[in-house]
């Protein structure tokens, strides 16, 4: 980058790892960065971080819009970049654009393209509209229409915003054998859903050895960049609430139902398309879309695709050349990945030898890096206190 101009910084809306690898990438750079968050979390440590900014409350809404305005002029970021890491974030940039690019230069876009993606009802309503296969999937209006959809089991009832049903349960999904299976859970998600965004999909058959993603940097709706990855292990392993163990795989087939929903939304900036392998029917079945970096994002930057990087410098007037990308790395998340080995060893999934076998090769880690190393003690520590916490709750609750 040239000297003769200052550039911009970055806040990064989160701190966890995905924020984590953000600000290690542009940090690495020289790029400035603050993080905000209500929970602090690995980034939160970095040594890339200059500023740590904490919010007391839930990070939307208008209260926080305020915070974000507010801090914006206070401490003279006008023209920084607001990076969010976390879907409610997205969710309201997307809704504030004009309000924020007053003071900011956004990642994300308005929420006429980020709702195809954070709404499940429109990202399968457009996988239809563009003859891209997705799970079967079943709208009901009420508990009593179940009985009448023709609902294939086993199932799971899906939120269309996942992070409503995720906070409250941390759960991404409740899965029913039965009608009435699905009934009791229909009756639990509509304590915390409304109606409208309760959806039941059918499961499609198989571990995380038939789940993978596209990853790609995007200019209104064409792939710019991308690579393929397999998201081997989740956790927990049945309907997990983040990627565990993913292997960079290239896999041609998933690029072109990819590359047709991108250029739907006309998107711009980093996405990650997540498929499923249907081994019944030979296809790959669109699960979700995120329009934000995702949880494995720097598996994409051992392998040459630094997205954050090369997002920040193309909204510098730097556009993206071309890199093919390398497939020989793969990423773990140690503190979530041991105990989904543990469970699919269990399930008769895998073997401990297998498992291990996994980790032989070149490795990325979530958080572990010997060039900054106290992001790793914090998120120790705070997963230290979170088992600590659950402990002293079921003690509480005899």
């Amino acid at each position: 980058m040239p000297h003769q101009r200052t550039m911009p910084g970055a806040i990064v809306l989160g701190s966890d790892f995905k924020a984590l690898g953000i600000v290690r990438s542009l940090g690495r750079r020289g790029i400035p960065c603050i993080v905000i968050d209500n929970h602090p979390r690995s980034a939160w440590f970095s040594r890339y971080v200059v500023r740590r900014l904490r919010w007391h409350g839930p990070m939307e809404g208008q209260a926080f819009l305020s915070f974000l305005l507010s801090a914006g002029k206070k401490l003279h970021l006008e023209g920084w970049l607001l990076i969010p890491a976390q879907d409610e974030v997205v969710e309201l940039v997307a809704h504030n654009t004009t309000q924020l690019a007053n003071i900011y230069q956004l990642v994300t876009q308005a929420w006429d393209v980020i709702q195809w993606a954070l709404d499940k009802r429109l990202t399968y309503q457009m996988a239809q509209e563009v003859g891209v296969a997705y799970p079967r999937t079943w709208y009901p209006a009420n508990e009593d229409e179940l009985a009448t959809l023709g609902i294939s089991f086993p199932a799971i009832i899906k939120p269309a915003i996942s992070t409503h049903l995720q906070y409250a349960t941390r759960l991404k999904a409740l899965p029913a054998q039965t009608l009435e299976e699905l009934r009791i859970q229909y009756r639990f998600a509509a304590t915390i859903l409304c109606q409208a965004e309760i959806m039941v999909q059918e499961v499609i058959p198989g571990s995380g050895a038939t789940q993978f993603s596209v990853a790609a940097y995007c200019k209104e709706g064409e792939s710019i960049l991308s690579m393929t990855a397999r998201r081997t292990r989740q956790y927990p392993i049945d309907y997990g609430l983040g990627s565990s163990f993913v292997e960079a795989i290239e896999i041609p087939a998933l690029f072109a139902p990819a590359e047709q929903l991108l250029r739907f939304m006309r998107v711009t900036g980093m996405v990650e398309v997540e498929f499923k392998h249907d081994l019944r029917d030979n296809q790959y079945k669109l699960l979700d879309i995120n329009v934000r970096p995702w949880g494995w994002h720097t598996l994409c930057i051992a392998c040459g695709l630094d997205f954050p990087a090369i997002h920040y410098r193309d909204m510098q007037g730097y556009a993206p050349v071309p890199i093919k990308p390398h497939y020989d790395h793969h990423w773990i998340r140690c503190l979530t990945d041991v105990p989904a080995g543990w469970q699919e060893i269990r399930a008769g999934i895998t073997s401990p030898r297998a498992y291990l076998r996994s980790l032989l090769g070149k490795t990325v880690f979530s958080v572990f890096a010997w060039s900054d190393p106290l992001p790793a003690l914090g998120d120790g520590v705070i997963a230290l206190s979170r088992v600590m916490q659950g402990v002293l709750h079921k003690r509480g609750g005899r």
